[in-house]
């Protein structure tokens, strides 16, 4: 059955390459400049597609070269395109390290990982080459934890979670998926419960653990736009638009 909760959205990999050869130009100029990058966590049922876009189009009419939007669908794909088989990268995507995954990863030699870790290393390695070039968005994927590490005087990132009251959500998902209301609460409770296992079983953090983020939204009070106006004066007032 088709995700209806996930954008179909294919990666063109030409605008990739321009983008990565438009930021080696630009860091060549300036090694020690910071690179700025946003990242969007939420709960299951709230609006971070139509907030990450929203954010792209307003970053674009102030920024010099165009940000770039990275979705997890994006990430999947790009890493489907490697050595990993597209469905291996939905199946692990779509469910918790398992015993296997465990016991390959702890007891066999350092060069056979399980698929899990290998899709999860092929996550992480894009997300730092993204940050690493910087100027761009990224949605979803552990991103935010992915990058709590990273030395903040190089690497400037705003993290944004967006969050909502579990009946605005349910509603939500009613709405557009067009389900009934125990179909809808069976839907939260399973995907909201992948994405932050998947975090969980991988990085040991709590995707929910608001220590993680720069700014807290409540969806169910602020419009994608109005949010995304308020990160692009916070990117503004940080610097993000002096190259």
């Amino acid at each position: 059955m088709a995700d209806r909760f996930v954008k179909k959205t294919t990666l063109d990999l030409s605008f990739y390459r321009d983008w990565i050869a438009r930021r080696e130009k630009a860091l060549e100029k300036d090694r020690v400049k910071p690179t700025f990058f946003v990242t969007i966590s939420r709960e299951f049922g709230c609006e971070g597609y139509d907030l990450a876009t929203a954010l792209v189009e307003k970053i674009n009419k102030k920024a010099r070269s165009p940000w770039p939007l990275f979705t997890r669908n994006m990430i999947d794909e790009m890493i489907a395109k490697g050595d990993i088989l597209p469905d291996m990268v939905k199946n692990i995507s779509e469910k918790r390290w398992s015993f296997k995954d465990w016991f390959i990863d702890a007891l066999v030699p350092d060069y056979l990982q399980s698929n899990s870790s290998r899709v999860y290393e092929g996550t992480r390695n894009l997300i730092f080459n993204f940050i690493a070039k910087g100027n761009c968005v990224i949605l979803g994927s552990g991103s935010q934890v992915i990058a709590s590490g990273l030395d903040p005087g190089k690497f400037r990132g705003v993290h944004i979670r967006l969050t909502a009251p579990y009946d605005w959500r349910l509603a939500r998902i009613e709405r557009i998926s067009k389900c009934s209301h125990g179909e809808a609460e069976k839907t939260i409770k399973e995907r909201q419960g992948l994405r932050d296992n998947f975090i969980s079983d991988f990085t040991g953090m709590d995707a929910a653990d608001l220590s993680l983020y720069d700014i807290v939204f409540n969806n169910a009070k602020n419009t994608p736009g109005h949010m995304a106006d308020m990160i692009v004066e916070d990117l503004r007032l940080k610097g993000a638009f002096n190259d």
